[in-house]
């Protein structure tokens, strides 16, 4: 029996990418994870602004939430919640207008 060490190169970090790498990575195979921004995320990433009244501002790039169904991926989720990388959603939504420099439309989530 020959012992093979596995790599593997995860392209892309949103949601697939980093639950691939993830349950490869627990399963005992080397993952290199390559992703195209400044920081890991895709879809899932954060930017953080402070205003001109010192508050700090959040934008979600992309899907400000996602849902699991799938037991395997919910493993994976609740790993991330346990270490403070992702939450449940309890803000409210709004959209930033960039001719008023307002953020509107807001709804507040019961």
């Amino acid at each position: 029996m020959q012992n093979t060490v596995a790599k593997v190169t995860v392209v892309g970090s949103g949601i697939s990418g980093s639950v691939c790498a993830a349950t490869l990575a627990r399963n005992g195979i080397s993952v290199t994870l390559f992703y195209s921004a400044r920081g890991p995320g895709g879809r899932m990433s954060q930017r953080r602004e402070i205003s001109e009244d010192g508050r700090e501002l959040l934008f979600d790039h992309g899907a400000p939430y996602f849902t699991v169904t799938n037991p395997d991926v919910l493993s994976v989720v609740t790993e991330w919640e346990s270490r403070g990388l992702v939450a449940e959603w309890k803000s409210n939504f709004g959209s930033f207008d960039c001719f008023t420099n307002k953020i509107v439309n807001i709804e507040h989530q019961a």
